[in-house]
């Protein structure tokens, strides 16, 4: 029994106990809730109190900005703000003292402040206007004109009225009639004294002036000079050309005047007249100064060991044993006439000749392929030098052995007719060539007969 009593007050004791514990974590508990509470209403507080100080200093910030504009402009331009103050303090009396004059002689007042706004607006809408044509760089001279005429015609209004109203202290009537002045006369001062060029830039700009216009007809009168210069020389060269060639100028006015106007030049006229009058399509050069130039060399050969041109060596020759020095084109007399006794001096300003052929009557000429002898070079090039024969020892360009072989067989039909080829028949038989490679041609196959023992 007393056991059961004893366990019973333990489990008594155990229940109170734990009671008393699970009190303690509710208190607990609740205390922590009511500390975050506290914390987050703390916490919003502070950030409702910042929030409060960031909008009020914003709008601190914009009200200083806005008065830092106004600051900022007075500041940046003082002449501007003190002229608008200026205007405001006479404006205002201005009108008001007309106002007062029209309403002393019986004038209702709206009547009179339309009459006052329109004097004084009239002086500065003209002052405006005058400004606005400074800085397009129009004349201004009329505006400013009229905006003094209206200001003076508002200040005697003032002045009358301002004697009639204060007789005791006439001053008074000066102070209104200059409130209709003042300010016209700062504005016009602002807008166009600041503008206008000092004496100094004024004699800058007339001296700069002057010395272009000096300059410029300076120009003018070296380029008429030179004009006329080269139209003298012009006219004296066709003159020299009239005296010189009287048939090639006559010709050479033909064309021009068969021609368009300004469509044919000159020159180009000049060098088909002389083609057609002289044959020859290079001016300056006749038929009777290459007939001249072929027998120096003619007489220069005989002499020397150079060969002499087969042209010249008279008709009935049975054979032409040495390379010619000219180059007779088969088509007759053109451009190409002797190709080498152009002088290069002469023919390059009328570009009568600017590439010669590289083949004739079907054979390649001799030296085309060879610098040396004037023909191309690597790229297409011409290489430099006349395209005379080769000289002694040089063996020239291989013959072709279809021109060998038909060489041959003209040489065999001669042989049995008792007849031996000579240069010419190889030139007509081949269609023409250059004599040098014609004479090897022959020389080869004659020298071919002869190791054979045929004649």
């Amino acid at each position: 029994m007393s056991t059961d009593v004893n366990d019973w007050r333990a489990s008594r004791r155990a229940d109170r106990l734990a009671d008393r514990e699970a009190n303690r974590e509710d208190l607990k508990a609740t205390a922590e809730e009511r500390r975050k509470d506290a914390d987050a209403a703390r916490r919003r507080a502070a950030a409702e109190r910042r929030e409060a100080e960031e909008r009020k200093a914003k709008r601190r910030a914009a009200r200083a900005a806005k008065w830092g504009k106004v600051t900022g402009w007075v500041t940046d331009n003082p002449a501007r703000a003190f002229v608008r103050l200026v205007q405001a303090c006479s404006i205002v009396p201005a009108v008001i003292s007309q106002v007062t004059a029209l309403g002393n002689a019986s004038v209702e007042l709206l009547l009179a402040a339309l009459l006052a706004t329109m004097l004084e607006g009239t002086a500065w809408a003209l002052v405006a206007m005058g400004a606005a044509a400074e800085r397009e760089g129009k004349p201004a001279r009329v505006y400013r004109v009229g905006a003094w005429l209206a200001g003076a015609v508002a200040a005697a209004i003032n002045l009358a009225h301002g004697l009639d109203a204060y007789k005791a202290h006439p001053w008074v009537a000066v102070v209104l009639a200059l409130s209709s002045l003042v300010a016209v006369w700062l504005t016009d001062l602002q807008t166009h004294a600041g503008h206008r060029p000092t004496r100094a830039e004024r004699r800058r700009v007339a001296a700069e002036k002057k010395a272009a216009e000096e300059k410029a007809a300076a120009e003018l009168a070296a380029a008429e000079e030179k004009a006329k210069a080269e139209q003298a020389a012009i006219e004296a060269h066709r003159e020299r050309r009239k005296e010189h060639e009287p048939e090639v100028f006559e010709l050479t006015q033909r064309l021009l005047s068969a021609a368009p106007l300004g469509k044919l030049d000159e020159d180009d006229a000049w060098r088909t007249a002389w083609e057609y009058v002289k044959g020859i399509g290079t001016p300056g050069l006749t038929a009777e100064m290459l007939a001249g130039r072929n027998a120096a060399r003619a007489r220069v050969a005989e002499h020397s060991a150079l060969p002499a041109p087969v042209d010249l060596l008279g008709p009935g020759r049975p054979e032409d044993p040495f390379p010619a020095l000219t180059l007779p084109l088969l088509s007759g007399p053109s451009d190409s006439v002797y190709v080498d006794t152009v002088p290069e001096a002469l023919a390059a300003p009328w570009r009568a000749i600017s590439e010669e052929p590289e083949t004739l009557g079907g054979i390649e000429r001799e030296g085309s392929d060879d610098p040396a002898q004037g023909g191309v070079e690597e790229g297409g090039k011409k290489a430099p030098g006349k395209t005379s024969a080769p000289a002694a020892g040089n063996t020239g360009k291989a013959l072709d052995p279809e021109h060998l072989a038909k060489v041959r067989d003209l040489a065999d039909l001669f042989a049995s007719a008792n007849r031996t080829i000579s240069t010419s028949d190889v030139k007509k038989l081949l269609g023409g060539g250059r004599n040098e490679y014609l004479v090897r041609l022959r020389q080869q196959v004659e020298a071919e007969r002869a190791e054979r023992g045929e004649q």
